[in-house]
């Protein structure tokens, strides 16, 4: 580790570093106006640009008394120099007055470890905010960093939302992730450091060109700007606008998408009436909304595999652990848990008590009673033919008894009604059944139920986003 001082760095003229002060100052103030954020987290790693936005933010801090800023280090132990700079932001941040939270973070493997550091970072990050859409999240990238995105962008053949490169503003869950430097190079954000005589410390890794960001950085976009100065500056405006045009072009893509997609699934009858760029527009979204970004192969596969398979084939790709999978002219996304739900299980039973709330897999609440529980209107409630003391069970698994549903004029094996019921395979052992003996008096997911010549009790299910 090495801390470097204005003294070690060139200096431009004070009037431009002070001009280049002022417009920092705005354009941070601008941007957290227009999102109204009262209460800033900041992403401080020790380094020159999370230093500068430091103190930016203090001054951000002092022209409003209801205004409020904590910073966070995570402290990754990649570096044997770690607890140096975990030491050095606390130093820094007990001066100024700043809360600061240093938070360690443990990697699982050794491999895609910038990947995973970063999705580490970012989680931990986001503990912190308040939870209120008037908190942010603050990273102090900048136009070299958009830059070199750019870069490693085309490097990979990315298309526009790659080429896009870092959003400026970013919705979160509990607020907003922003990032007011990115149209300001490096070599700006160094003079003002100099100006105001800030202190930081250089990662050693950033000097191994063995990384291809690094390479970037040491290599390439200094030949870059010393030819064209403004180079990084005037590609983050442009990489900005492109964004917008990306923006847009989802939400209007997001109108269509809408009509032929419902939660993780996707119809391919509906995607078949758009032309094949579309399609991949539309499967690109979809997707996106799953925090999935498959590259052009692996969309070529899908569209290959998947949608143009036959009509009565069951294909299957995996996308980053999650499982894509074709049925009945419909794409399902799988997670890892829906996947481990699809794995046959041995049928099981257990018994079923009148007026015991039964917690599902998937979350909802169960219970079975004379009258029909007040879960609201968005609850199911199924009438059923037996007074709440007979003997009943809940079971899942059991496809080859025989059913027979309210209205229905055949009793078949329920694994056949599923396949008119066109029931994806890898839900049909997860359904939960009201059994009486070896009777299905309900499948609880179809709605399917037996018709009871006067209901004697009732069935009650809450909904998943219902709370006690």
């Amino acid at each position: 580790m090495s801390e470097s001082t204005p003294e070690s760095l060139p200096n431009l003229p004070a009037t431009a570093a002070s001009r280049l002060l002022s417009e920092l100052d705005t354009a941070i103030e601008s941007q957290l106006q227009d999102y109204a954020i009262h209460n800033v987290v900041l992403a401080l790693s020790g380094g020159l640009d999370s230093m500068l936005l430091l103190q930016l933010l203090l001054r951000w801090r002092a022209g409003a008394p209801q205004r409020q800023l904590q910073a966070v280090h995570v402290h990754h132990g990649l570096s044997p120099y770690a607890s140096n700079w975990a030491e050095f932001c606390q130093q820094q941040c007990d001066r100024l007055g700043v809360v600061l939270h240093i938070r360690p973070v443990h990697l699982t493997s050794a491999r895609n470890i910038e990947a995973q550091a970063r999705a580490l970072r970012y989680q931990v990050l986001t503990e912190h905010l308040s939870g209120t859409a008037q908190s942010a999240l603050l990273t102090a990238h900048h136009a070299d960093d958009q830059l070199e995105t750019l870069l490693l962008a085309l490097k990979r053949g990315s298309g526009p939302a790659g080429l896009a490169g870092i959003a400026s503003a970013k919705r979160l869950t509990d607020g907003w992730l922003l990032r007011p430097l990115l149209n300001f190079s490096r070599q700006q954000l160094v003079s003002v450091a100099t100006l105001l005589q800030l202190s930081w410390i250089e990662d050693e890794s950033n000097l191994d060109p063995r990384y291809d960001r690094n390479f970037l950085r040491l290599e390439v976009l200094p030949l870059l700007t010393k030819r064209w100065g403004a180079f990084a500056t005037t590609t983050s405006r442009s990489m900005q606008q492109l964004g917008q045009v990306q923006q847009v072009n989802d939400q209007l893509l997001q109108g269509h998408l809408g009509k032929i997609a419902a939660a993780n699934r996707l119809s391919i009858k509906g995607l078949s009436q758009y032309d094949a760029p579309t399609q991949c527009l539309l499967l690109r979204l979809w997707l996106k909304q799953f925090g999935l970004n498959p590259g052009s192969d692996r969309l070529q596969r899908i569209q290959q595999e998947l949608i143009a398979a036959s009509a009565d084939a069951e294909p299957q790709i995996l996308i980053n652990g999650f499982s894509l999978r074709r049925f009945a002219g419909d794409l399902y996304l799988l997670n890892q848990a829906q996947q481990r739900a699809a794995h046959t299980m041995p049928p099981s039973l257990q018994s079923l008590q009148s007026g015991e709330k039964i917690t599902l897999a998937d979350g909802r609440i169960l219970v079975w009673q004379k009258e029909p529980a007040d879960f609201g209107e968005d609850a199911r409630y199924w009438p059923l033919a037996v007074t709440d003391d007979a003997q009943l069970a809940l079971g899942f698994g059991w496809l080859n008894y025989r059913f027979k549903p309210a209205g229905g004029a055949l009793s078949k094996p329920l694994k056949q009604w599923c396949k008119l019921w066109k029931v994806p395979p890898w839900q049909r052992g997860s359904m939960p059944l009201i059994i009486a003996g070896q009777q299905i008096l309900l499948v609880v997911d179809q709605g399917a139920a037996c018709q009871p010549s006067e209901a004697r009790s009732w069935l009650s299910i809450r909904p998943i986003q219902a709370t006690d």
